[in-house]
């Protein structure tokens, strides 16, 4: 492919992003400073962090890219990024860097990242590749801050709070949407409707799994209610498919665990709920086929993606390079050949299926070491929380695996895990699942007892949340 010629100038133009990001690596150092030195500062710091993938698309200059293709590379990571996140996680780290962590969680991230570097080799534009590892490497990281961070009991709740919050804000933008400007598909904040419904699992879940428990907290009652309207509202089949089955697998896994009145409580209210949101998923649904008619028998485009990914992987055993796809499926006939229609937008377009996506662009590899990554953390999870069945920890672990569980089903019919802004939500998830494990593991190693009263420990000198 060639590059537009002066695409390093275009970029150069635009002088604002690189001063914001200058004076984001300076105020690291004071930053860092303010919150070794404030542990209530540092709590909301964490909360933050949960809400900013939410608004990182709508804040100038939270989200910046130091080189840029978006006017002409058609993959998922448009150049090479650096957000606040970013930079507000590197000053954390220096603060919870002492911690440790006893999971062993790096092997899965080192394999993938080895997959993904194999994969610029083989592509015809490695920069583009750099792109996604680059992103990669960003995220593991982050991952690493949290799973260290979240060793303490009160860093995992100030992260759900501010998803919490985050889901909250796609409620209102929604509602707004759908109503105010009579969108068929309201996106929220994001780009599509499919990241805002793969999103929505990470957080319903473990909201829901502490509701169940019992945790007195209002944002436990009204995060799975917000979620689950947003996804009827969104008119996604799939995003709304998958929120009802993971809700209905953790409430199965949580009366495992321990029956109580309260789940027989909630499991009513369940029902009331869905008696109201089942016509308004129903009308959404309509609305949507009304305007745009399916015509699957006709023409099966995500059977075509399918199609394309699968030959890209025989062609290339060690896959095409990633964030490739659109690229070598355009540039080598693969779409065409597996029946995509010949136009430009179909063309552009992304296999609709995670695994199938990390085949084609890292190779078998690639594809073995997504699997891994996404497996592993939901194992850690039931593990540990089959362990600990009268720790609310261990709850709080059965919502966080069965969110993850949800995103690699959904995953097989999305591609937008490899987002991202979906990618900072999965590493917080992730993050969690190792540091609350390794709290449990530690608790019992030392013969400690659970929490006494039910519920998870508040931020600030260890009292309760309610």
């Amino acid at each position: 492919m060639r590059l537009p010629a002066d695409f390093l100038a275009r970029d150069m133009q635009r002088p604002m992003k690189y001063v914001a990001l200058f004076i984001g690596l300076v105020g690291i150092v004071p930053l860092t400073l303010f919150l070794r030195g404030n542990p209530a500062a540092r709590n909301h710091f964490w909360l933050l962090l949960g809400v900013i993938p939410f608004i990182i698309k709508v804040v100038p200059l939270f989200d910046l890219a130091l080189i840029t293709w978006h006017d002409f590379w058609f993959g998922f990571v448009p150049g090479l990024q650096v957000s606040a996140i970013d930079l507000i996680a590197i000053a954390l780290y220096f603060t919870v860097r002492h911690q440790t962590n006893s999971i062993r969680y790096h092997f899965p991230f080192l394999l993938y990242l080895t997959a993904i570097s194999l994969s610029v080799f083989q592509a015809d534009e490695p920069l583009a590749a750099v792109f996604y590892l680059w992103q990669c490497l960003r995220i593991y990281f982050f991952t690493i801050v949290i799973a260290k961070a979240c060793t303490d009991e009160a860093v995992p709740m100030q992260l759900l709070k501010g998803l919490a919050i985050g889901i909250a804000i796609q409620f209102f933008v929604v509602i707004y949407q759908k109503f105010g400007l009579k969108l068929i598909q309201p996106t929220g904040t994001f780009i599509h409707q499919n990241t805002l419904g793969l999103i929505m699992h990470l957080v319903v879940m473990p909201h829901f799994a502490l509701l169940l428990r019992g945790q007195r907290q209002i944002l436990s009652a009204l995060t799975p209610m917000w979620g689950l309207t947003v996804a009827a509202l969104i008119a996604s089949r799939a995003a709304l498919g998958f929120a009802v089955m993971g809700v209905l697998a953790t409430y199965f896994l949580s009366s495992l665990r321990r029956w109580s009145t309260r789940k027989a409580l909630v499991g009513l209210g369940g029902v009331l709920i869905a008696a109201v949101l089942v016509p308004v998923a129903i009308s959404s649904l309509e609305k949507r086929f009304d305007a745009a008619p399916l015509m699957e028998d006709e023409y099966d485009e995500r059977a075509a993606f399918n199609r394309t990914a699968l030959s890209m992987l025989a062609a290339k055993p060690f896959g095409v390079g990633a964030n490739h796809y659109a690229y070598a499926g355009k540039k080598y006939g693969y779409s065409i050949r597996a029946g995509v229609v010949p136009f430009e937008g179909n063309l552009n377009n992304i296999v609709h299926n995670a695994y199938y996506l990390n085949a084609a662009e890292a190779g078998y590899l690639g594809l073995v070491a997504f699997t891994i990554l996404m497996l592993y953390p939901i194992w850690i999870a039931l593990r540990y929380s089959w362990m600990a069945r009268g720790d609310p920890r261990g709850d709080l672990l059965l919502g966080l695996g069965m969110g993850l569980a949800t995103v690699a089903a959904h995953s097989l019919l999305e591609y937008v895990v490899v987002v991202q802004e979906v990618q900072y939500v999965l590493a917080m998830v992730v993050g969690m699942i190792f540091g609350v494990a390794h709290q449990i593991r530690i608790s019992r190693s030392e013969g400690a007892r659970a929490p006494r009263s039910g519920v998870l420990r508040g931020p600030v000198g260890g009292q309760a949340i309610r």
